[in-house]
């Protein structure tokens, strides 16, 4: 699948390589990953602040491990190098080649990196790819997600606007991030 982005062409499957960070790998997702990231996400704590807080029940995780299975431009199980052990997902969906922009989000991680430099760690690969062919990147949060929106806005993302009552969207756009990540 490819798309046109100005003047050149844009294969969608980019998003779907393997990334690579200095303390975690984010494959694509298979169905042998099931067991594995589900002894992650059964943390009742990680979807407290969730619009579906409950997604730690196993059919609720089944349904959304099933929805990154068929996600058209794939989905990361987050590994950590170190052990090798699964410890969170995320994935880019919703590209949009007309507009020049892609949403990151589904993500989760395991506590024990919550207050670290992990998903500052895991979105700066991220993002990185997403630039390489947008101009924008969107993230869906629910609007009482507080640590989502403290961990975007920390990325430079700014509110853009309530999507409906259990989403709020948030906009990175590529000279926001370069302006972050470089410190001005």
């Amino acid at each position: 699948m490819s798309a046109e982005t100005g003047s050149c062409t844009v294969d969608s499957s980019v998003f779907r390589l393997p990334l690579q960070t200095q303390h975690f790998s984010l494959e694509p997702l298979k169905a042998s990953d099931f067991d594995d990231l589900y002894a992650v996400a059964s943390d009742s704590l990680l979807w407290e602040q969730h619009p579906e807080a409950d997604r730690w029940k196993r059919s609720k995780f089944q349904h959304f491990f099933q929805g990154g299975l068929t996600n058209d431009l794939g989905c990361f199980v987050i590994r950590e190098k170190q052990s090798g052990r699964a410890v969170g997902s995320s994935r880019f969906y919703g590209y949009e080649a007309a507009n020049t922009c892609i949403r990151i989000g589904y993500t989760f991680i395991a506590r024990e990196f919550w207050g670290t430099s992990a998903n500052r760690e895991l979105k700066e690969v991220m993002l990185l790819r997403a630039f390489k062919v947008t101009d924008r990147v969107f993230f869906d949060i629910g609007p009482h997600n507080f640590r989502s929106i403290a961990a975007v806005k920390k990325l430079g993302a700014a509110f853009s606007h309530n999507e409906s009552d259990s989403k709020a969207v948030f906009v990175l756009s590529q000279q926001q991030w370069f302006n972050t990540a470089s410190g001005c």
